[in-house]
């Protein structure tokens, strides 16, 4: 075991990041509800599966337990560091939303909370392949299938890394079918796979943030079986917020909250954000999980997160 440490921005807060959408029920994630423990298994220096153990221990840092056999050179921590960052969103700057939020009341919790940043995957390949799991499904079912994929992945202890598109291929079509339910959506992730091997996908662009917006969407719309709400969606992950994705999800929502139960047309959903400008992708998801889905889950961390440090 290795243990290290890393500073985190002072506008940062760790459980609002777990929380921030469903990746952290998702292999190879693993939330220790109780102990406010993240684990995620990710590569090293020399791409091996690593298991790390993660939480704040007080705001403004966090604690990294990691499972390794032997003492981790400096480019095996270079490595999880960067992944760290990258998965926590640590050099997300969010200080423009802040503002934005404590200009209007039921935003305002935003910023005490340092609620702002998405829980991210490491890869852009398995934000595609869990994207394309959620697709035209209740997220329930989305997690058994993603957590039926990350099985195929190589086996680390108790934990899975994620699979690599070739361990994809190697499952074929009929196990992806039978064995992790994903039906019409295994040709898809099988072909994604295969141009990543092939070469004739590259990924590195958007994995080192090169793409305008509208490259990157349509980037992410040449995938099969990643729609227009679901490239939002992603969209959204990458720092561009100034378009809604707008699900089942979202409609169910702004009906119940803004619509008097009446179901709005998507038009009137673009104008009700319309004010937030390039931050009202965040302003309707932050409202929603303050106003919805942190509560229906049982979430409360509204009054701020130093007591938990006390």
């Amino acid at each position: 075991m290795t243990k290290m440490s890393m500073r985190t921005p002072p506008d940062f807060g760790f459980l609002p990041v777990v929380y921030s959408h469903g990746w952290c029920q998702t292999p190879p994630f693993y939330w220790d509800r109780d102990g406010e423990v993240l684990t995620r298994v990710v590569p090293d220096a020399q791409e091996r599966p690593t298991v790390l153990h993660i939480r704040s221990p007080e705001r403004g840092s966090l604690e990294i337990v990691w499972e390794s056999p032997a003492l981790p050179t400096d480019g095996d921590r270079q490595a999880v560091r960067s992944a760290v960052r990258r998965m926590l969103q640590l050099e997300r700057d969010v200080s423009a939303f802040h503002e934005l939020c404590r200009a209007h009341p039921h935003l305002a919790p935003i910023p005490e909370l340092g609620a702002g940043r998405f829980l991210r995957c490491p890869s852009v390949w398995e934000e595609l392949v869990k994207a394309i799991c959620g697709t035209n499904v209740k997220w329930s079912q989305a997690v058994r299938m993603i957590s039926f994929v990350g099985e195929l992945g190589e086996a680390v202890g108790r934990y899975h890394a994620w699979p690599a598109p070739e361990r994809i291929l190697e499952a074929g079509e009929a196990e992806l079918r039978e064995r992790c339910r994903l039906g019409y959506r295994a040709p898809y992730i099988l072909q994604l796979a295969h141009e990543l091997v092939e070469g004739s996908l590259d990924l590195g662009p958007i994995e080192r943030q090169e793409l305008a917006a509208p490259q990157l969407r349509k980037a992410f719309l040449s995938v099969k079986g990643i729609g227009p709400a679901t490239a939002d969606y992603l969209m959204i992950l990458n720092g561009f917020t100034d378009r809604l994705s707008i699900d089942s999800a979202v409609y169910a929502y702004v009906t119940d909250r803004h619509f008097g139960g009446r179901r709005p047309a998507a038009a009137e959903i673009e104008r009700l954000y319309e004010p937030y400008g390039e931050w009202r992708a965040l302003a309707y998801w932050f409202e929603a999980l303050l106003e919805w889905w942190w509560g229906s889950a049982g979430i409360d961390f509204t009054a701020g997160q130093e007591a938990r440090y006390k």
